[in-house]
């Protein structure tokens, strides 16, 4: 299949890598992209026509914006038949269902609905590495206040409470007792049904808590890591091992890649990611899997069937290669062709803001940043004075990767641009100052 005969689909606009960054890694796979823009996450239309116009004076192909999520596999099924569509790739964890759906009526690369279907829900995960003898964790299904006693029955305590359907460790709580338990269920329902986030009617798990081990030996690293992966036709090509920084809470503070795992435990580790992937029959495109280092081995905590959240600037930073080049490719039934050795340390480092809705009143720039530590290579404040944050909503007011030739110079230089990195806010009730210490 040629360059130039490859029509690749981009579902953009709803979560996952920056639209910007999506157009111009797909120049290096193809120079037709048709893009469907469903703006879920709320872009201003004059970054919207931008990116429009931008995207018009670089590829052939179509622009469509549908107004209904459903409607899009019969809308690229139409779109096929003027113009034979070769691949469809997304990045956000809204578009994969109907990525998959219309995958299968147009008979392109891709992973079945069912397939994806289970990997988005934490409770069919958790059935399905069950009867596959991958995992033996302890879980139960919370659908209404009255489930909470025979679920504390099943799993026991301490435990973790989580959305089957979530992102960011949005309402993921840890529960000591079944009083607790009963608290947190109730409180979570309500929260859950005034998020726009996820869907209407709440769904939630409780599960054994696993507990971690310390597989490193030496101090500035979590419990847990990621695995980062590429999947062709079922052959599975491990990308990276991610090292993570301790949790605040189970809020995920930061990344690094490559792995400090010794060589023994990271052959664990791939071994168990590879018996995860399969076990969930991911035949096709990206998946992201966390594992918890414990004494007993590593264990699941989750599989997205996606590229993970920053992982293709950590990928970029350790090593030079677009992972989600190799996505495209996938998407149109080619090969991966991105070398994935690294060469660096990179470091993703991310600040949530505080645990109450507040304003923002002002911050340290990102541009003050910049200068001020050469070895970031990305920065970005995500929110401007005036913005109003609601913890409900899971996301991040500064984010950054550093790139340094050693690890521990990597984690010395994060912690000083989190210290560098001055933010006021005040109580959106009360408009009284809200303490927010340097993490």
């Amino acid at each position: 299949m040629s360059v130039t005969a490859s029509h690749l689909v981009l579902l953009l606009g709803a979560g996952g890598i920056s639209p910007d960054t999506a157009l111009t890694v797909a120049r290096q796979v193809t120079d037709e992209v048709s893009v469907v823009w469903y703006g879920t996450a709320g872009a201003p239309a004059a970054a919207v026509e931008r990116l429009r116009s931008d995207w018009s004076t670089r590829f052939t192909g179509e622009w469509l914006t549908p107004d209904d999520h459903a409607s899009i596999p019969g809308l690229l099924e139409k779109l096929h038949a003027r113009r034979p569509v070769h691949g469809i790739a997304t990045f956000g964890e809204p578009m994969l269902v109907v990525q998959a759906e219309a995958q299968q009526r147009l008979g392109l690369p891709g992973n079945t609905p069912e397939v994806v279907r289970t990997a988005q829900s934490k409770l069919a995960q958790r059935r399905r590495l069950r009867e596959a003898g991958v995992e033996k964790l302890r879980f139960a299904e919370i659908t209404r206040e009255d489930d909470v006693a025979a679920a504390a029955a099943e799993v026991g305590f301490p435990a973790v409470l989580k959305p089957v359907h979530g992102a960011a460790s949005f309402l993921v709580s840890k529960v000591r007792t079944e009083d607790e338990l009963r608290r947190r269920v109730a409180e979570a329902f309500r929260a859950y049904r005034a998020s726009p986030l996820f869907d209407p009617e709440p769904v939630f798990v409780l599960e054994q808590l696993l507990v971690g081990d310390d597989w490193y030996g030496r101090p500035g690293f979590g419990d847990y890591v990621s695995v980062e992966s590429l999947v062709e036709d079922g052959r599975i090509t491990h990308v990276a091992i991610t090292d993570k920084l301790p949790l605040d809470g189970f809020v995920e503070a930061g990344h690094v890649m490559p792995t400090s795992l010794p060589a023994d435990r990271r052959q664990e580790v791939l071994d168990h990611a590879e018996r995860i992937i399969q076990a969930l029959d991911i035949r096709w495109g990206a998946t992201h899997v966390e594992i918890k280092l414990t004494a007993d081995g590593p264990a699941c905590i989750e599989l997205n069937a996606r590229l993970g959240g920053p992982m293709g600037h950590l990928v970029r930073g350790a090593g030079g290669s677009d992972i989600e080049a190799d996505i495209m490719r996938l998407a149109l039934g080619r090969t991966i062709e991105g070398a994935y050795p690294a060469v660096r340390y990179a470091l993703y480092r991310s600040v949530p803001p505080p645990a109450e809705p507040v304003t923002l009143v002002r911050q340290t720039s990102s541009e003050q940043l910049l200068a001020n530590f050469p070895e970031l290579a990305f920065c970005k404040t995500r929110f401007a004075p005036g913005a109003e944050l609601h913890p409900e909503r899971p996301y991040n007011i500064l984010t950054f990767l550093v790139a340094d030739q050693d690890v521990r110079s990597a984690l010395a230089t994060a912690e000083r641009v989190v210290a560098a990195h001055r933010v006021e806010f005040v109580s959106t009730a009360d408009g009284s100052p809200v303490p927010f210490p340097t993490r």
